[in-house]
């Protein structure tokens, strides 16, 4: 091993330097002088020897390591390096006198340079883990740096750029775990045959088994309403990679709730067998929802109805005792209905003695029409008041006399305005026109 052959070198130089030195004095000393010698001789040689077995040792102990084992001075510069099962014996040849810089990343080098200093100032085992560039590829190397002289540190780092990852991984996988715990949704993991062998918080009380859920049958959670439907699902699940649809859960008590359902088949790999995860998310808060909003929806279009049913029949007071009733559009059984309410209902809050029905906007009056309109008047006479039909055209009016209908204790004008004045006109006036032969009406209450 070239770090242990100066010192072997060194010994054996030492020794031959000894043994010519004794030669030359042989003439001098005497046998036991040369005894002595000898025995120094042997001692030397026995050494040398030592040193042969610690040297195959270390080239041993090197050549099954997969540290990266060197020497580097206190400004960073290799002095020696070792070949092992990670760094070829060219490197170690070409190794003495390279710099950190020239294989630690840019932003560790100050930092794996003041361990150094900090090793030898203190004269204590420091680590460090720092990126190294390695055949095009950047490997983390976890070092630890211990004095060996004054000005010389054994350097000694192993790769753990695989137990980075795997820690990496780990810290991810646990982030996934809590993630997956504390999500809304349902998700579990079951076996090919079906068996449940994870479930999420979430999961577990969505079915109401809690802890009890491991080792259920994901037929028996999903599969008591749907049958077969279920295991052609599993099926396709393998065959297409996934599902998505609606299926019914069965919770602990019997009773089941719709969910929406997203099935994932997880191939076995690295020795694990096939799996399945499903995510399941109740889907009863939406159809409540949903049963809230249509009903709240119902409950709007029976308030907008109401309305126009205020504005397609509005009461206009025109006066004290004169009201007028704007009619448009057609005039059904059902609005004819609505009608006679409104101005009945209007004629004993206000105590109305003459209502005006205007049916200027009223078209294609018929049998059904014109039989609303007497009987809103003679529902309109029980109650003491007068009822005068306004905007009569044309057509309309002779739909009313083709239909044979009686509008006998009707008033009837021909415009709105003809109609207020008649309402508004002085009792006098109209008992003059009694007297004079017009047709006697019914007298209309104070």
């Amino acid at each position: 091993m070239d770090a242990a052959r100066p010192l072997l070198n060194f010994a054996r130089s030492a020794c031959a330097a000894r043994i010519r030195w004794r030669q030359d004095t042989d003439a001098m000393h005497d046998s036991s002088s040369l005894t002595e010698i000898e025995r120094e001789n042997a001692t030397l040689r026995q050494r040398v020897a030592e040193l042969e077995k610690a040297q195959a040792k270390l080239e041993a102990l090197c050549s099954v390591s997969t540290a990266f084992i060197a020497f580097f001075d206190r400004n960073g510069v290799v002095q020696e390096m070792f070949p092992t099962l990670v760094i070829p014996v060219e490197m170690t040849r070409n190794a003495r006198g390279r710099h950190l810089t020239s294989v630690v990343r840019e932003d560790y080098i100050e930092r794996c340079a003041t361990v150094i200093r900090e090793s030898l100032a203190t004269q204590t085992t420091l680590n460090i883990e720092y990126p190294v560039t390695f055949r095009d590829r950047t490997l983390w190397i976890q070092a630890a740096c211990k004095p060996f002289t004054d000005d010389t540190v054994l350097w000694v780092g192993r790769d753990v750029t695989a137990q980075r990852q795997l820690a990496f991984a780990q810290a991810e996988l646990r982030d996934f775990q809590a993630l997956v715990e504390s999500a809304p949704d349902g998700v579990c993991l079951a076996s090919l045959e079906g068996a449940l062998f994870y479930a999420n918080h979430a999961f577990r009380t969505m079915t109401g088994h809690g802890d009890g859920a491991l080792g259920k049958s994901l037929f028996d959670l999903y599969g008591a309403e749907e049958g077969d439907q279920l295991a052609a699902i599993v099926q396709q699940c393998f065959e297409q990679g996934s599902w998505q649809g609606t299926l019914a859960l069965t919770q602990h008590d019997g009773r089941t709730i719709p969910c929406q359902v997203s099935m994932v088949a997880l191939n076995g790999e690295a020795g694990r067998p096939p799996a399945l995860a499903t995510i399941a998310r109740d889907l009863t808060p939406l159809h409540d929802a949903e049963r809230e909003r249509l009903a709240l929806q119902e409950q709007v279009i029976q308030a907008q109805q109401a309305t126009l049913r205020e504005l397609s029949t509005p009461l206009v007071p025109l006066a004290e005792g004169v009201v007028a009733m704007p009619l448009i559009g057609a005039l059904d059984r059902s609005r004819a209905q609505q009608a006679m309410e409104r101005l009945l209902d209007g004629i004993v809050q206000h105590q109305f003695h003459t209502a005006i029905l205007d049916v200027t906007g009223v078209k294609d009056v018929d049998a059904e029409s014109a039989d609303a309109l007497l009987r809103i008047a003679r529902a309109a006479r029980l109650l003491g008041a007068q009822l005068v039909l306004t905007g009569i055209g044309p057509d309309t009016a002779q739909t009313l006399v083709d239909l044979g209908v009686d509008l006998t204790g009707i008033a009837t004008r021909s415009t709105l305005q003809s109609a207020i004045a008649h309402a508004l006109a002085p009792r006098t006036a109209r008992a003059d026109r009694r007297a004079n032969g017009t047709p006697a009406r019914p007298r209309l209450p104070a």
